[in-house]
């Protein structure tokens, strides 16, 4: 399976291959409609709100919200493309657990009402400029078994949301939900039921409290198929849809995908521009690389090369095209005889790679062009 869908990938990238003049993300549109409709189908109960952040190309967004995607924002930036779009803005939930009073002031001069919050100074400066607004709660959960993990920068303990209840009491706030995040490409299910479960426990203490809890946010982690090895969206369905089907009808629970909805749907193409041996070492530099939207390799993120030129694999250390040593990206199999000017496909790169590309070093980001 996971074969057929590098092929599918590289098959829509591959004509791009023949004129080849720098780095581009190819993505579908087909996958990207595909991909949303699958998400909806096997979780029925979830409200889906793409996270913008992992792709805010205009014509993505669009495709969509046609397909009847809401939205989770993270920055001004990411608002602007919410009213540009037509989106709903009661349905755009403002995600970022720490916000610049601008930005609270522009979301909620442009209709946001639902903003997260993991801190009691959060909820301070909410307060002091949409006293109306809607908070949901983000906890800190388990984020054993996911590639980036998340866990760190963000997420209340026990004794944090008690002093976010505290606070919201004190200031007379709307806190209304709870939301967690499992890590990045989480392939331990566990993690969202036990998630949900904790949230279940928080509904119960804000209601003890005399708040309405009345939103769940599952977060983002929905990971792609690197493997073979990842549950698929249909194998957490069936783990998490039972614990969903436990809470009232007025808890409206929805998720965040980002990179679950445009991953598959992206191909990245490179081309190697040099080789090199370091000792015992062979290294194979492409045309892109950290700086190049290949950030998450260089953190051991899964991830899938396929040459153009064929033959007997060997392990080679793959590095980015900048005069920078942190632009290296780990070892990888590639063809032992490859040379300058190979073409290299990645798959699975729709999400996170032109977004957090720039073009240091005078190398250019990756462009990106949509295909059917």
């Amino acid at each position: 399976m996971v074969e057929e869908d590098v092929r599918e990938q590289i098959a829509f990238t591959s004509a791009y291959a023949k004129n080849y003049q720098q780095p581009m993300l190819v993505v579908s549109r087909e996958r990207l409609r595909r991909n949303a409709q699958r998400f909806m189908a096997a979780l029925p109960r979830v409200r889906p709100h793409f996270a913008v952040k992992a792709n805010p190309d205009t014509e993505i967004l669009s495709i969509f919200h046609e397909q009847g995607t809401c939205f989770e924002v993270a920055s001004i930036a990411e608002i602007d493309a919410m009213l540009k779009l037509g989106a709903s803005m009661e349905t755009v939930f403002y995600s970022n657990p720490i916000k610049s009073p601008v930005s609270i002031k522009h979301a909620a001069a442009n209709g946001i009402v639902w903003y997260c919050v993991d801190t009691p100074e959060e909820v301070e400066k909410i307060a002091a400029i949409k006293p109306d607004a809607k908070l949901y709660l983000r906890i800190k959960v388990s984020n054993e078994g996911s590639s980036w993990p998340l866990a760190g920068k963000f997420g209340a303990s026990p004794k944090g949301v008690d002093a976010v209840i505290e606070i919201c009491k004190k200031l007379d706030m709307q806190l209304s939900g709870v939301t967690f995040h499992v890590g990045s490409q989480c392939t331990n299910v566990n993690n969202w039921v036990e998630g949900i479960r904790a949230a279940k426990a928080i509904f119960t203490q804000l209601s003890a409290q005399g708040f309405s809890p009345e939103l769940l946010n599952l977060g983002g982690g929905y990971p792609l198929q690197f493997s073979g090895q990842e549950p698929s969206i249909e194998d957490i369905a069936a783990v998490i849809n039972p614990e969903l089907d436990l809470l009232p009808d007025s808890i409206q629970v929805m998720a965040e995908p980002g990179r679950y909805l445009v991953g598959s749907a992206g191909c990245l193409i490179s081309q190697v521009v040099g080789i090199a041996t370091r000792d015992d070492d062979r290294w194979v530099y492409l045309d892109t690389g950290f700086y190049g939207g290949l950030m998450e390799l260089s953190q051991n993120f899964p991830g899938t090369l396929v040459s153009q030129r064929t033959g007997e694999a060997g392990v080679w250390t793959m590095a980015g095209p900048t005069c920078d040593s942190i632009d290296v990206m780990g070892r990888h199999r590639l063809p032992v005889n490859t040379k300058a000017e190979d073409i290299i496909f990645m798959p699975n790169l729709g999400a996170y790679c032109t977004t957090c590309a720039c073009d240091f070093n005078g190398f250019p980001a990756p462009s990106m062009r949509m295909v059917d």
